[in-house]
């Protein structure tokens, strides 16, 4: 595997469509653009109950099935399942102690399952955005990461091992160099002894020199196996064809100092954390006393099929007062809930 065809970061930061819909009820309709925010949730509340442990399950499954010895008779198995429980045991992963936001968005523009699923019944509203200036700039050390969700179970172990590798890599090119100058040491003289071994694997696995080594491919695997997390969704919601704008919080950040506070808001079964995320874009001005105004980045407005045309006429007023030039559009979808 090269790694220099970084997967996870290519995934992450292919070319954000000009149209991301969201599906919403007339009230989050007018919430987010009286607002100029939308609710990012916490993965834990959303509808996919294997939010955030599925990738631990397939980076384990992998481990499984994963050869005991790599190159050079380097114990594969054994330190890719120890990178796996360290990697997953740490804060940022840990679903006791991470929390991560998650907003969510599709390229699917008139979906029937979206209208039944999101806004109430069919009678919602669908809003396109331009959000290609949401992503953090490439040569940013930012967890932040738009990117569409990966639902192919075969995809996501490519990208979880591709992650993975770069600590193996890190870890089994150090077992190779020492193991090459054991050997050397014992040139001409008769096969090494198992307490000559042990005692030479004890010493590389304990010595500080190889720790580093193994903490700087742990590194490298977990930034990206962070950036997956919120990325992996179960493949029956292939058809919400969804992208996600994920917001992580660090474990060690102070909670009640945050730009954007996290707030609650109730369902049926709980109190549901999340944060509102602002959307407005504020335009380059040629005047510079004149006081900037946050501008929502829609292109687009979609009413559900269950919509008459008096509620288009209602929506293009309601737009039209918060100074935004779009005329909504009714579904095309030949679908009234009876």
């Amino acid at each position: 595997m090269d790694l220099n065809d970084d997967l996870v970061h290519d995934w992450a930061n292919q070319p954000i469509p000009v149209k991301l819909w969201h599906y919403t009820s007339v009230q989050g309709f007018q919430g987010i653009v009286e607002s100029g925010s939308i609710y990012a949730t916490d993965v834990r509340f959303l509808n996919d109950i294997e939010e955030f442990i599925h990738i631990r399950k397939l980076a384990d499954e992998l481990v499984e099935n994963a050869p005991e010895f790599g190159d050079s008779q380097y114990p594969l198995r054994f330190n890719l399942k120890w990178a796996v429980e360290t990697i997953f045991g740490s804060d940022f992963l840990n679903p006791n102690s991470a929390q991560i936001f998650v907003a969510s968005f599709t390229t699917s523009e008139d979906d029937l399952s979206q209208w039944r699923g999101y806004s109430h019944g069919t009678y919602g509203v669908s809003i396109s955005f331009d959000l290609g200036i949401f992503r953090p700039p490439l040569d940013s050390d930012s967890a932040v990461t738009f990117a569409p969700c990966i639902y192919d179970d075969d995809e996501k172990k490519k990208f979880i091992q591709h992650a993975l590798h770069y600590f193996v890599h890190e870890s089994q090119r150090w077992w190779a160099n020492a193991l090459s100058e054991f050997l050397k040491n014992l040139a001409g003289k008769t096969k090494p002894s198992f307490d000559q071994i042990k005692a030479f694997t004890n010493s590389v696995f304990g010595s500080a020199d190889f720790k580093a080594q193994h903490e700087v491919g742990l590194i490298e695997a977990r930034k990206r196996i962070v950036r997956l997390a919120g990325l992996l969704k179960h493949r029956a919601f292939h058809h919400e064809r969804e992208w996600r704008l994920v917001l992580p919080i660090s474990p060690g950040k102070d909670k009640t100092n945050l730009i954007h506070p996290i707030r609650f808001r109730p369902t049926n079964a709980a109190l549901v954390p999340y944060i509102a995320f602002p959307l407005g874009v504020v335009p380059a001005s040629s005047d510079p006393a004149s006081l900037p105004t946050a501008v929502l980045p829609i292109n687009d407005v979609m009413l559900g099929p269950g919509a008459t045309k008096d509620a288009e006429s209602a929506a293009l007023a309601f737009l039209k007062s918060k100074s935004i030039g779009i005329v909504p559009r009714l579904s095309a979808v030949p679908y009234r809930q009876v």
